[in-house]
């Protein structure tokens, strides 16, 4: 029987990194613009999650009328504008009026706390400490088991059926096509990111980094050629070297959000007239006022980004955990908090990183580790965040 192993494990921590990231690009924001470590960043999350709820599966929440279920992903989306609507009142409400009276960093990190308390305890009351779910279309997840042979790989896609677990297809790659592919892959990642970093004549041109462009380009190219190189089967029996990757569009769809809302944050910061304002402010708050800059807008859209943020990644996290619940948030908070330390904390592409790799070290070290450290799981990113900043302090991606 093929068991499942670290690869699966890379694929479920990329999930969860990517969730952990979207929660951190927000934190980042707030702190690098804002100034102000966000402690209800967590239960924002939390809230966007219920929100979502409320839309798609009311009848989980005693306080809603039971009129209206709207699909998920129509639910989804309302989730986000109305948590972005919210942000923006409670930054008006709260943290502008502490601003203007000049509060100092320990007063805006206790009316945050302050605020994590009152949006926990409003769920808390709202929906009940019961465990609830969305109303969504079960699916069955499809397996994908990798033989290495003498011959070549095999793979074959089965699918759980009852007790029985049948096959769906199969097919082979000869070793000479895999190191072709690869080495193919690779030239193609290579002269990409040559071709990017020496063209620096327009800002144009940098909307994607050259890192990234070239990673795409090299799985894009090994995709391709594995498409193409598919084969006849390949006996499997008594393979080298055999391990079961679980799939699910479910996966794959949080994986293209998350993508998504990071190339959206990313155009808005570099190519947007707001964007340059907020980099402007993360800089030099008063040199961009005496520039012009209408520090209270950009504020006020700082903190309605890091709340349509902490909504994404809520729903996501809701729907892929397929349990809510009012402390579901404030649980991811740690995790949030080292990923933003781990990218280096004025940086939200360095917490965009952080988060990936927090969510890679939870789930890659319970593989790792024996059975019974399974509870540890959120202690593992804590121990990955102590060991790089005992190499680069600032954090990974510095002050960038």
């Amino acid at each position: 029987m093929v068991e499942t192993g670290l690869i699966d494990a890379v694929a479920q921590g990329l999930v969860t990194g990517s969730i952990i990231a979207a929660g951190a690009l927000g934190l980042s924001l707030v702190y690098s613009i804002a100034e102000v470590p966000n402690f209800a960043h967590g239960d924002m999350l939390t809230v966007g999650a219920y929100l979502a709820l409320a839309l798609n599966n009311p009848s989980e929440i005693p306080f809603v009328p039971n009129a209206v279920a709207l699909p998920f992903a129509v639910a989804a989306v309302g989730a986000v504008v109305v948590a972005g609507v919210f942000g923006g009142i409670y930054e008006k409400a709260v943290f502008a009026r502490f601003r203007d009276k000049d509060a100092d960093l320990i007063t805006m990190v206790i009316v945050s706390l302050g605020l994590a308390l009152f949006l926990q305890n409003l769920v808390l009351f709202l929906a009940g400490s019961a465990n609830v779910t969305y109303d969504t279309v079960r699916r069955v997840n499809v397996n994908v088991d990798v033989y290495a042979t003498g011959s070549g790989l095999g793979v074959e896609l089965t699918q759980r059926a009852g007790a029985d677990l049948a096959t769906l297809d199969a097919w082979g790659y000869g070793w000479l096509a895999v190191v072709a592919v690869l080495a193919v892959a690779v030239a193609a990642g290579v002269a990409v990111y040559r071709w990017r970093s020496a063209d620096t004549g327009y800002e144009r041109v940098h909307f994607v980094s050259p890192r990234v462009l070239a990673v795409a380009t090299t799985l894009a190219v090994a995709a391709g050629g594995a498409a193409l190189t598919r084969g006849g089967t390949v006996a499997t029996s008594n393979p080298a070297f055999s391990t079961r990757i679980g799939v699910s569009w479910k996966y794959g769809a949080i994986l293209a959000v998350m993508l998504a809302t990071m190339l959206c944050m990313n155009y808005v910061l570099k190519r947007t007239k707001t964007g340059r304002a907020m980099r402007a402010t993360a800089d030099d708050q008063s040199l961009a006022r005496v520039r012009g800059v209408d520090i209270d807008r950009v504020q006020l859209v700082v903190w309605v980004l890091a709340a349509v943020l902490a909504a994404i990644a809520g729903v996501l996290l809701g729907w892929y955990a397929s349990n809510l619940n009012p402390n579901m948030g404030f649980n991811l908070l740690l995790p949030v908090f080292a990923a933003v330390i781990v990218g280096g904390i004025d940086s939200p592409y360095g917490a965009a990183l952080g988060g990936l790799l927090v969510g890679l070290s939870m789930d890659v070290g319970v593989y790792l580790l024996p059975a019974e450290f399974a509870t540890y799981r959120t202690a593992i990113a804590f121990v990955i965040l102590v060991a790089v900043l005992l190499v680069t302090p600032e954090g990974l991606w510095g002050d960038a």
